[in-house]
Order: C-alpha cells, then structure tokens, then sequence
C-alpha cells in the first residue's frame, strides 16, 4: 500500500516564530517534521542526520516515507542524494494544511 497524509480542511494555525507547528507534528510526527524544517535548504542524507540528530539510515527513512506522500524529493547524482522540499511540502510546512 501507499502513504497517505489525511489533514483537516480547515486552514491551521500559522507557524510561530521558531517555526514550530504543534498541528504539524502532531500530524508527523516531531522527528518528520524536523525533517522537513531542516530540508529548507536541500541536504544529502548525512547532512539531514545530523540536522535532525538521527542515523543516517533513520534521515533515510524519514526521508522516503515523506517522499511517498508526495512532500520531498530526492535527486541521485552518483553515489550520492539531494534532499528538498517539494511545492507540497513547503506549502505544508509553512502551516497551508487546507492547499491555499
């Protein structure tokens, strides 16, 4: 089966100045969204580990379950990845729950 993100029609409460959203994680989860705040600026796997204070394969995880629901993308150049937020995901981060 595929991931799905189901979220409420009505729009959320805007992001705070730490740009934190308690709505966000808790729809997330704390871990995938400090995925994506970190994912601001694209960063390969090792740089989005440390970012968020993971293993490498735990970034990688992340990384692809929230790729499955369409709020990353990840570019392969050789043997390594570039991590970045998509239209989606930046739309979501920036707490536009409702598609706005």
């Amino acid at each position: 089966g595929g991931n799905a993100i189901v979220y409420p029609a009505a729009p959320a409460q805007a992001v705070d100045e730490t740009g934190q959203s308690s709505d966000l994680a808790g729809l997330l989860g704390h871990t995938r969204t400090a995925v994506l705040h970190a994912l601001r600026t694209p960063l390969g796997t090792r740089e989005l580990a440390e970012r968020v204070g993971t293993s490498a394969p735990s970034a990688s995880e992340h990384a692809s379950a929230l790729r499955g629901a369409g709020l990353v993308r990840t570019v392969r150049r050789g043997r390594s990845v570039s991590h970045s937020l998509t239209p989606l995901g930046r739309s979501l981060l920036n707490g536009n729950f409702g598609g706005r």
